[in-house]
């Protein structure tokens, strides 16, 4: 009987150690999981202000560009097809020397 109290502590101890060193382990794997939930959020507030400033810059541009493109029907409605031609011909002119500096 001796023999099977001393058995059963025994078995007891080890399942109290086991139970702590698992305890343990779960938490420094919670304490990763929270570092990287942190870590991922802080990310997604950083590209959520960029693509707020991109989306500015966009608008921007698209103005600009809404502008131009006005300017350009007016050009072409106005009878001016010479200059719309040597607008046309202008940018060509402009790829073109972009492209050689490119290649």
């Amino acid at each position: 009987m001796v023999d099977v109290r001393f058995s059963n502590i025994y078995s007891r101890h080890t399942n109290n150690s086991y139970v702590e060193n698992q305890t343990e382990q779960l938490c420094s794997k919670v304490k990763k999981l929270k570092y990287i939930t942190v870590q991922i959020s802080d990310e997604i507030k950083r590209q959520n202000a960029d693509l707020t400033k991109y989306q500015t810059i966009m608008n921007l541009t698209s103005s600009l560009i809404g502008q131009a493109h006005h300017r350009v029907k007016l050009l072409s409605q106005a009878g001016w097809w010479k200059m719309y031609l040597y607008l046309i011909l202008f940018s060509l002119f402009i790829f073109l020397i972009i492209y050689s500096f490119t290649k």
